[in-house]
């Protein structure tokens, strides 16, 4: 059993004791996201995978808060809210775009690049721990500077 299975188990445990249904059921989300992905794969996950599952139920839940803040939903983006700050806590830090602009220098990667290839090549140096949006971003940003 991997790492963040063995912490998602743990925290569930903790979460029912204390009668904290929102954690529950975030928790649940997740276990069952990474089974359903085992299920169709028919194998383990890898870290990287799981993390990818992770990361899809974030955004999942941030685009959420952001669907409830345009229908002026507070109830809907208090919860949103609640349930992204317990689904980060299974993330690595996320990079901000200062600190992803800074990997794009220490890379070498000149100004003159194309944008696509650069956001693969970051995406895949950040590996779970930048957004593609955030990592969009810098790149749109460093290219124009």
């Amino acid at each position: 059993m991997s790492e963040l299975k063995k912490t998602l188990m743990a925290d569930m445990k903790t979460a029912m004791k204390e009668k904290d249904t929102v954690k529950k059921g975030v928790i649940n989300l997740l276990r069952a996201g990474i089974q359903n992905q085992e299920l169709d794969l028919k194998r383990e996950l890898t870290e990287e995978e799981e993390l990818k599952v992770v990361q899809r139920e974030l955004k999942q839940t941030k685009q959420s808060l952001e669907e409830g803040q345009k229908a002026n939903r507070e109830d809907i983006v208090a919860a949103e809210a609640e349930k992204i700050t317990i689904v980060e806590h299974y993330l690595p830090k996320q990079l901000s775009v200062d600190e992803v602009k800074e990997l794009i220098a220490k890379l070498g990667i000149s100004k003159e690049s194309s944008m696509g290839p650069v956001v693969g090549q970051i995406m895949k140096e950040t590996a779970g721990s930048a957004e593609g949006k955030v990592v969009s971003q810098a790149v749109k940003e460093y290219l124009n500077s």
